[in-house]
């Protein structure tokens, strides 16, 4: 297997590169920033990108995912349900996709976003997208529309449930996240770009509350939103028709 991380230090991002060597093959999950460095790190390896995979719609940065597809002709890949303005191969919970010889596990965790995938590669490591953090978890309540109180708490408890999945994997499961410390996606993330199911279990103090405090937590001291949010995030969704027109009314509460 080839593995590698890239870290975004402008807003505290990380990409990932999963490659299996014997057939040539590999795929980029949550892709930002110049694409060259997807591709040259592939050829570096002999491998050829086939396929894209964002864990879900970002907020805090453009996604590089549709135009790493286009160049490559590769397959772009998001959560079943998403709602965005272009195609893509739907990710459904519970399915295998294969990365030549890898095994890639789906596990929908909805929460932070509605179509929100977590990826489970070889039963080995899991890339929780802004589910789980290293001493933290994702925020609920980055949406182009205002979120009411209902809204803010069936997130909170779609969030907490699944996080109850990703504690079912084993305790050394490895877990490599989309964020460390510096972004606005989190309260208290950890610098460590790297952790466990089982530290985070022993450790991350948003795993030890009941859904009633977890709740709570989600729903008080909420961090100012990220940079440029609003635009960011509509480009994500492709709000914008070729040719103009606003499409906001499609995507309320995304």
């Amino acid at each position: 297997m080839i593995f590698r991380q890239f870290l975004h230090e402008e807003r505290s991002c990380a990409s990932y590169l999963v490659g299996c060597p014997s057939r040539g093959v590999a795929a980029v999950v949550d892709p930002q920033g110049d694409i060259a460095s997807y591709v040259d790190e592939a050829e570096r390896h002999g491998l050829r990108i086939t396929d894209i995979l964002d864990t879900h719609i970002h907020a805090d940065h453009p996604s590089a995912a549709r135009e790493l597809a286009r160049a490559l002709d590769a397959t772009l890949r998001l959560g079943e349900g998403a709602e965005v303005g272009f195609d893509f191969e739907p990710l459904v919970d519970g399915e295998e996709i294969l990365i030549g010889n890898r095994r890639v596990r789906v596990i929908h965790t909805p929460g932070h976003t509605p179509e929100h995938v977590s990826l489970l590669v070889d039963d080995w490591f899991v890339l929780t997208g802004d589910t789980l953090f290293v001493g933290d978890v994702g925020r609920v309540d980055l949406s182009l529309s205002e979120l009411g109180g209902e809204e803010l708490r069936a997130r909170a408890e779609s969030l907490h449930g699944s996080l109850q999945r990703l504690l079912e994997l084993p305790d050394d499961t490895e877990i490599y996240p989309g964020h460390y410390a510096g972004s606005t996606c989190g309260r208290g993330m950890d610098g460590k770009t790297i952790s466990t199911i089982g530290r985070e279990r022993r450790t991350n103090p948003a795993l030890n509350l009941d859904l009633e405090d977890f709740v709570g937590y989600q729903l008080s001291s909420v961090p100012p939103p990220p940079e440029d949010f609003d635009e960011i995030k509509r480009a994500n969704l492709a709000l914008v028709r070729p040719g103009g027109g606003d499409r906001r009314e499609a995507f309320r509460g995304r």
